[in-house]
């Protein structure tokens, strides 16, 4: 590996803009102005540019420092000193001597050009290493006379030792957190979702995406790269539902040459679980942060009413919204008798129509392709999840496998769940086929999806009603005169049956793993 360290030039300047928004991006806060920052410093005065200096790698800008005047203000006298912000390195290139060259070249060049001193705001846990101390240390203060940690200085000629006061920089770092400009200035560059996390800001840990787990072996997403990682040891002493799933905002000490270290996991804003039938009703943790769910089912012997309205419960459930999608329309004369039947599962649900072979109702779908969505896919192997994805992308991101002929069921050409970047900011996260799916502890997503019963009970008589031979009962009436389907209603009792029957053993049986767990130190794989 040979690091280039050189004088930018004007070619550099948007890969340069890039590469800084990627090193801050979601690091200190949502988003970042850092990249704007840089736009700013090329325009003003106070820039120095025989000093900044970026760093190149094969023909790649993986990092820049930027550096202008200021001063220290004593009464009437003023002293100029250096700063430098932003100190910046790609992401890909963190931990690899990039900032390290960056910062003892330029160093060192504004030593030789006479500068007493260089003031920062910085990281006290990093420039310590090249010499900077507090500015207390130096009778230095900031515009409110205060001190504190970042606030560093580092004296480069013997003229230092006269310069004490009140630090001044440049006007403009006042205005780079314009977030108004700073939004219409990210339109130039590739879309990158700004997250707000209790995390931040992050300082010796990375942010990255879960993108794959395959037992106690997890796959990291951090911007291109997908990063081999292992949990940190406090993990095996924590519940099922707080490790890591696919989906999952995840802080973790990253190793460039080795697996990294998760050290933890960031607020979900959605999470899809089910009964998982093979550990006893205990819930399986499937996908975290989803904002869609396609719910993918075939028009061929794969059609059921009843395993799609369990998907729409559990995803009502989940904090996510579900869209239902009938692929292979070209298999049966009549597809949209199917959307309408659909459409009454729950209120408002979203139902279409589709055949990824034949590019019919794709551009509906490309509607909920928007920059920053994630999309889970749920359905049955064969369903048409892949080949669906790969006619939105428009490319083959997906494999796909035909379907046995004899029962129209499909092989599983996804084996686990996995984190797929579209184009744009879009995620899709894929999941193994299931054919079947249960139901316990999903309250909330019952009562969405069949809202419309719960109306009718709120406006039965008795708030005790049970259905049967009570007067004043709205179900009954709404049997009678045709506003209820009398299978959409046993339908209902039926979900609501297996979930408290599954729930109450869920928790008796959980309550028992836990206990065994914390007893033996073992996590729930060892049962």
């Amino acid at each position: 590996m040979s690091i280039i360290i050189r004088q930018e030039t004007k070619e550099d300047y948007y890969k340069t803009e890039l590469m800084t928004m990627r090193a801050f991006w979601n690091v200190y806060r949502s988003g970042c102005f850092e990249h704007y920052l840089v736009h700013m410093i090329r325009d003003a005065h106070e820039y120095v540019p025989e000093i900044s200096r970026v760093a190149e790698v094969d023909g790649e800008i993986v990092g820049a420092i930027y550096y202008t005047r200021a001063k220290v203000v004593d009464g009437d006298v003023e002293h100029e000193v250096l700063t430098f912000g932003p100190l910046c390195v790609d992401p890909l290139w963190y931990d690899r001597g990039v900032g390290k060259r960056l910062l003892e070249e330029t160093l060192e060049l504004a030593r030789e050009a006479g500068y007493p001193g260089v003031v920062i705001f910085g990281e006290p846990g990093y420039y310590p290493k090249f010499g900077f101390k507090n500015c207390a240390c130096c009778g230095i203060f900031d515009s409110n006379g205060q001190n504190y940690d970042p606030f560093m200085a580092l004296p480069l000629n013997s003229g230092f030792s006269e310069v004490h006061g009140r630090f001044e920089e440049a006007s403009f770092f006042a205005n780079c957190e314009d977030e108004e400009a700073v939004s219409e200035f990210n339109k130039k560059f590739p879309y990158m979702k700004p997250l707000e996390l209790k995390c931040q800001p992050l300082h010796e840990f990375r942010l990255g995406r879960i993108a794959s787990v395959k037992k106690n072996i997890y796959t990291i997403k951090f911007w291109e790269s997908e990063i081999p990682a292992k949990l940190k040891g406090f993990f095996y002493e924590k519940a099922a539902e707080e490790l890591p799933i696919v989906g999952d905002y995840v802080t973790f000490e990253l190793n460039p040459w080795g697996e990294s270290v998760i050290t933890s996991v960031c607020k979900r804003t959605s999470v899809l679980k089910r009964p998982d039938q093979a550990k006893t009703a205990t819930d399986q943790y499937m996908v975290s942060n989803a904002d869609l769910v396609f719910i993918v089912t075939s028009l061929n012997e794969d059609y059921s009413y009843n395993r799609i309205a369990r998907y729409v419960s559990v995803a009502l459930e989940g904090g996510v919204t579900p869209v239902v999608i009938l692929t292979k329309m070209d298999l049966v004369e009549d597809a949209y008798s199917y959307v309408a039947e659909a459409e009454t599962i729950s209120p408002g649900l979203k139902v279409h129509a589709v055949s990824a072979t034949m590019g019919w109702g794709l551009n509906e779908l490309r509607e909920y392709l928007v920059p920053g969505v994630s999309i889970c896919l749920l359905g049955s192997s064969g369903a048409g999840k892949s080949t669906l994805i790969n006619a939105l992308a428009g490319r083959e991101v997906m494999k796909t496998a035909a379907i046995r002929e004899d029962d129209g069921e499909g092989r599983h050409t996804t084996t686990h769940r996995q984190l797929i970047d579209l184009s744009e900011g879009v995620t899709i996260i894929d999941t193994p086929g299931m054919r079947e799916i249960g139901l316990a502890g999903v309250d909330a997503g019952l009562e969405e999806t069949f809202a419309d019963i719960l109306e009718l009970e709120a406006q039965c008589k008795f708030s005790n009603c049970r259905h049967d031979t009570e007067p004043g009962c709205a179900i009954k009436a709404a049997l009678h005169d045709g506003r209820l389907d009398p299978k959409r209603l046993e339908l209902y009792r039926n979900f609501n049956a297996e979930n408290t029957k599954n729930y109450a053993k869920k928790k008796e049986i959980s309550k028992y793993v836990y206990q065994r767990r914390r007893a033996k130190g073992k996590t729930l794989e060892d049962f």
